[in-house]
């Protein structure tokens, strides 16, 4: 009982990387959404399923950086968002401490 083998073109591993892709996203708001519910509900600190969402976006950040298939401007378009983020993080802890 010999079976052939799988051949995969293009079109197949474009599919199983668009489908790994979701299944990350989702992963990744799924967990997000877990943090922000357990530190509103139960004051729980939870950096260790925080460092989990970063450490993940963070390798495949690096991984399409060694292959270059990042997208042009990538790197000011990061430290663009960061500022922005940095900003609003700020203005959200004042907020929060001063009507508490």
């Amino acid at each position: 009982m010999s079976e052939k083998p799988i051949l995969k073109d293009e079109r197949t591993r474009a599919v199983e990387n668009a489908s790994g892709q979701f299944g990350f996203v989702i992963l990744l708001f799924g967990l997000m959404l877990d943090i922000i519910a357990r530190s509103w509900f139960y004051g729980e600190s939870n950096w260790d399923l925080f460092a989990l969402v970063v450490i993940s976006s963070l390798a495949a950040t690096v991984y399409q950086a060694t292959h270059r298939i990042l997208p042009p401007h990538f790197m000011r378009s990061l430290l663009v968002l960061g500022a922005a983020c940095a900003v609003l993080a700020a203005v959200v802890t004042f907020l929060v401490a001063r009507f508490r």
